[in-house]
């Protein structure tokens, strides 16, 4: 069963949703009294060390000053008691506010007091504490009792002449927790419906622009192709990106449709000639002249030429189908590219002296450079044969190779044409493309697309240079 992008992206917000309450929730009801434990430890081991230092400051002596400079560490929460080596207590100071569990109730709602009490300080749990501190030097522990639990550090200092005892109550955190879980359950409610809520608009926001690119591949299909598409937040974001490579891969498709229309009217006009050639030809042959060898053999001749011509228009499309193949493999060679003209020139010179033509070469003797040597003779062959088929009587085709500053080589072949409008340029190398000029003379459209596909693959510049009266240059650079 498919799930939708709607369902997915829905499903992925209260993923995230309850993960995070999760978390919320574990840290709260799990880890937080540990947490708290934890940073009320350091806050009494910092506290025990400053009184300490005090006491060590001041030489053990315990004075008013140095009640009033211990006092000064205490915050809301904490009890400190110093007693003698004997357990005798010296000082109580106490911002706990409410009973110390250690010392019991006091009297007073101040929050920083200084009590002499020896009822206070001598509790069994009290002298339980100094004995524990007194056997241990150091000691870190709870106090626990039927109600509360008291959290406790203690340490011994000064020659084992004071006792230090530092504690802080912790039966607050319980009420705390209670109260935190209370809300959130109400928390968690309200997340997951707000999640429902945002997944839903984000979810419409977010699939939108795909149901719009989906409706119009389904037009395209239909052959709609002016569909186009416009995002609701423009071409700023990716979405807006593929709307713009979609509305232009619509209008090249589009002219790709209104190019093959042309083609198969052009072709279809290409293959009619020459099979109705043929057609006539043979059936007169069988009916009327298959008694006289010389009519005989001139119409053989001529179905000869017309099924030539019919297979160089077979072999163009499939050398081009070839050379299209994204798998193709170049075979990469060094040769002599002037050789290469000059015998093409050979060629194609018989052919031209009979039209009144010449074929002539310029240029060096001798210009390496690495190609495909088969592939880059066939674009050579194009480009002089669309040359002589425009060239008019006692002109001239000139094949030339030139070395530029850069070391690259081009090659070109200029012929004494009528020209080539600049509308006719831009689509000159486009497949089966033929000028409003060519369409009277032999050819499928096919020769300079597959000098297109030739240059791009060896990834060669090339183009034409041509102005209305002023001839044709198609030029290539290696």
């Amino acid at each position: 069963m498919k799930t939708s992008i709607r369902n997915r992206l829905t499903a992925l917000i209260l993923a995230v949703c309850v993960s995070i309450i999760a978390i919320i929730w574990l840290t709260t009801t799990v880890f937080f009294k540990p947490m708290y434990h934890a940073a009320s430890q350091a806050e009494l081991s910092g506290i025990l060390s400053k009184t300490v230092s005090t006491l060590n400051a001041h030489h053990g002596e315990m004075n008013q000053r140095v009640i009033d400079e211990i006092s000064t560490f205490i915050n809301y929460g904490v009890c400190i008691e110093i007693s003698d080596e004997f357990g005798a207590g010296l000082v109580l100071m106490e911002g706990i506010g409410d009973a110390c569990q250690l010392h019991g109730g006091k009297d007073t709602s101040e929050r920083s007091n200084i009590y002499m009490d020896q009822r206070r300080l001598n509790t069994r749990q009290a002298q339980k504490m100094r004995q524990l501190v007194r056997e241990n030097e150091n000691y870190v522990g709870n106090l626990v009792d039927d109600y509360d639990n008291q959290q406790v550090l203690r340490g011994r200092f000064w020659d084992n002449k004071y006792t230090i005892i530092v504690s802080t109550n912790l039966a607050r955190t319980d009420a705390v927790v209670r109260i935190v879980s209370s809300q959130l359950r109400t928390v968690t409610f309200i997340a997951i419906i707000m999640a429902l809520i945002i997944s839903a608009v984000m979810s419409n926001w977010f699939i939108s622009p795909i149901m719009a690119l989906s409706k119009a591949t389904k037009e395209i299909t239909k052959g709609n192709y002016k569909i186009k598409i416009s995002p609701p937040d423009g071409p700023k974001d990716e979405f807006g990106q593929l709307a713009q490579d979609f509305n232009t891969m619509a209008k090249e498709i589009e002219s790709t449709q209104e190019m093959q229309k042309e083609l198969i009217a052009g072709i279809s006009h290409d293959l009619r000639t020459p099979l109705t050639i043929i057609r006539g030809y043979a059936e007169s042959i069988r009916d009327i002249t298959g008694e006289n060898p010389q009519i005989r053999e001139q119409q053989l001749n001529t179905i000869i030429d017309e099924t030539d011509r019919l297979s160089k228009m077979v072999n163009s499309v499939m050398e081009y189908a070839k050379l299209s193949n994204s798998a193709l493999k170049l075979n990469i060679v060094q040769y002599n590219i002037a050789d290469m003209c000059m015998d093409v020139a050979d060629i194609y010179a018989h052919k031209a002296e009979k039209e009144g033509k010449t074929v002539t070469y310029s240029g060096p003797e001798l210009v390496y450079v690495m190609a495909d040597a088969t592939l880059i003779e066939r674009v050579l062959h194009n480009f002089v044969s669309n040359a002589l088929i425009h060239t008019p009587e006692n002109t001239q085709v000139i094949i030339s190779v030139s070395v530029l500053e850069n070391g690259k080589v081009r090659v070109s072949v200029k012929d004494s044409g009528e020209g080539i409008s600049e509308e006719d340029q831009r689509h000159l190398f486009d497949k089966y493309y033929r000028s409003r000029k060519s369409s009277g003379k032999q050819g499928t459209g096919l020769g300079l697309a597959i000098v297109k596909t030739v240059m791009e693959n060896h990834g060669f510049e090339y183009g034409v240079i041509s102005e209305i009266g002023q001839g044709s240059e198609f030029w290539f650079v290696m």
